[in-house]
C-alpha cells in the first residue's frame, strides 16, 4: 500500500467518517491475529460507533504489530449481540466466501459483561472502505436469514 492511499484514507476517516461517529471509551481488550503460525497483538487504540447513514457499524483503529503502517483500521458490524459457540458455528459459513473478513467474540461495552459477535473487515482505501460497508451488510443479512430458518424448524 502506498503512503499516499494510506494518508488519503486517514484525511477521509478524519473528515467524514470518525466527525460524525461517537468514540467510545473504555479498556478493550487486544484483537489477535495468527500471522504465519505466530499469533500477533493488535492493541486498541480508538473505537468508534459510526452513526446516521452507517448506524450499526463500528470503526476499530488498532496499534500495528509492525511499524509500516503504524496504525490499521477495522470496519465492525454486529452480527448478534450475545455470541454463544453455536452463533459462531453458523456464521463461519458464510464468511468463508468472502476474502479477509475476521469474526471475533468482543465486548464492545465491557462493564455489561455482553459478548457480541462482529465481523471485521480490514480498510486499506478509502474506496476499500465503502466495498466493506456493502460487504459486511449482505454478511449480517445472509446471517440474519440463516437464524430465521433454524427458528422455523423448530
Amino acid at each position: 500500500m502506498t503512503s499516499t492511499s494510506r494518508e488519503s484514507l486517514e484525511s477521509f476517516l478524519k473528515t467524514e467518517i470518525i466527525k460524525k461517529a461517537m468514540e467510545l471509551k473504555g479498556r478493550y481488550p487486544s484483537i489477535s491475529e495468527i500471522v504465519e503460525g505466530t499469533p500477533r497483538i493488535l492493541k486498541i487504540k480508538n473505537f468508534y460507533e459510526m452513526k446516521e447513514e452507517f448506524k450499526n457499524y463500528y470503526l476499530i483503529k488498532v496499534k500495528n504489530y509492525n511499524n509500516e503502517p503504524k496504525f490499521r483500521h477495522f470496519l465492525a458490524i454486529i452480527l448478534a449481540s450475545q455470541s454463544s459457540d453455536f452463533l459462531v458455528s453458523i456464521a463461519k459459513e458464510p464468511i468463508k466466501e468472502i476474502s479477509n473478513i475476521k469474526l471475533i467474540q468482543f465486548s464492545i461495552y465491557p462493564k455489561n459483561f455482553r459478548i457480541s459477535l462482529l465481523s471485521l473487515k480490514e480498510i486499506r482505501d478509502k474506496e476499500d472502505f465503502l466495498k466493506s460497508v456493502k460487504i459486511l451488510k449482505d454478511l449480517r443479512i445472509n446471517f440474519k436469514k440463516k437464524l430465521d430458518k433454524i427458528k422455523n424448524l423448530i
